[in-house]
């Protein structure tokens, strides 16, 4: 987790008032640094998850626990305020679904934390510093956890642009109008450096991390922490085209008469 990154922009959303302490938010694919962040935000009221059964028992106070599998969560619709993932869409065999997952179980927002598919990105996988398939997250893990649904296979890392995350929501919910909002920061891979053992690639290695953040700086959209937020609507913000009859949306006859009117003139 993109600690820093996470934290600030929890505490943006809460100054907007789009987040409040005693809000109800499940966290997917999360541990023990979802724990540490939502304390040091101040959020009162979570629910850890993880598909990984070898956390079936695991402690996370003032938190509960639930053992879930991002793509097929066990929750009824709108069970929690929010639903919120950092890092864990591209662990996803289908990152697609995992998202729709967060919205459908969500009531207010979805949130998520991954990597954005700008060109620094694409140029930081030519150049080494940054991979397209997570091998080291496999090795930190023991070689035996941490890729792909949290197998010993590396996942490759998806990542996202924000018509993409927009589009996909749309498809799922197109019912009423939601809203977006995004985020941007920049996280030097620190472990990815690491793993380097030639003195030529450390130092090329090192010497991109200012050249990437003064690009980050001036073009904030390029940097490789990446923060989306969807608000969901309510269930009675229809599009102008439907109507809620008896708890069922339908589309709106009226409407079809004001468009043929409209189309006429």
């Amino acid at each position: 987790m993109r600690h820093s990154f996470v934290l600030s922009t929890l505490k943006k959303l809460l100054s907007l008032g789009h987040l409040s302490p005693s809000d109800s938010v499940l966290a997917l694919c999360a541990a023990g640094p979802e724990q540490q962040v939502f304390s040091e935000a101040g959020l009162r009221v979570a629910t850890i998850s993880n598909l990984d059964d070898r956390l079936i028992r695991p402690d996370f106070p003032p938190y509960s626990w639930s053992l879930q599998d991002a793509q097929n969560l066990t929750f009824d619709d709108n069970s929690f305020d929010h639903v919120f993932v950092s890092d864990g869409l591209h662990h996803c065999s289908s990152p697609h679904r995992a998202l729709l997952e967060m919205f459908r179980v969500a009531r207010k927002m979805t949130i998520v934390f991954e990597s954005r598919d700008s060109m620094l990105m694409r140029l930081g996988c030519r150049l080494g510093l940054s991979a397209e398939f997570e091998v080291e997250a496999v090795i930190g893990s023991g070689m035996d956890r941490g890729g792909v649904n949290n197998t010993e296979v590396p996942n490759y890392v998806y990542r996202w642009t924000e018509r993409e995350f927009a589009k996909a929501i749309q498809c799922f919910h197109p019912y009423g109008p939601c809203r977006f909002q995004y985020f941007y920061g920049m996280n030097v891979p620190v472990a990815r450096l690491g793993m380097y053992r030639s003195p030529i690639k450390k130092l090329v290695a090192q010497a991109s991390v200012p050249v990437a953040k003064l690009i980050e700086w001036v073009v904030p959209s390029q940097g490789n922490s990446f923060a989306m937020v969807a608000h969901k609507p309510g269930p009675d913000e229809l599009w102008p085209w439907l109507k809620r009859v008896n708890g069922r949306v339908s589309f709106n006859r009226e409407y079809a008469e004001q468009f043929r009117a409209n189309a006429k003139s």
